[in-house]
């Protein structure tokens, strides 16, 4: 179950051209943001994700690493 909600999150992810807030993210896949974080951490370590952390209001925006990134 784990490997299919990573693979969800990242396709929906990858078909966005830019970085997308946690919040969207989570109501778009109506889960909850604790859940989809702690996904978006796994894909990170995977190397899949770039998490970046804002200054104010703690933002969290989230960006797939496609081939695009290596080309």
């Amino acid at each position: 179950m784990l490997g299919r909600r990573k693979d969800i999150v990242y396709k929906t992810l990858a078909t966005k051209k830019r970085a997308v807030a946690l919040q969207k993210l989570s109501a778009e896949l109506e889960t909850p943001a604790p859940a989809v974080f702690k996904t978006v951490k796994e894909l990170e370590s995977d190397g899949l994700v770039e998490v970046f952390y804002g200054r104010d209001k703690a933002s969290i925006m989230v960006r797939a690493k496609t081939i695009e990134d290596y080309l």
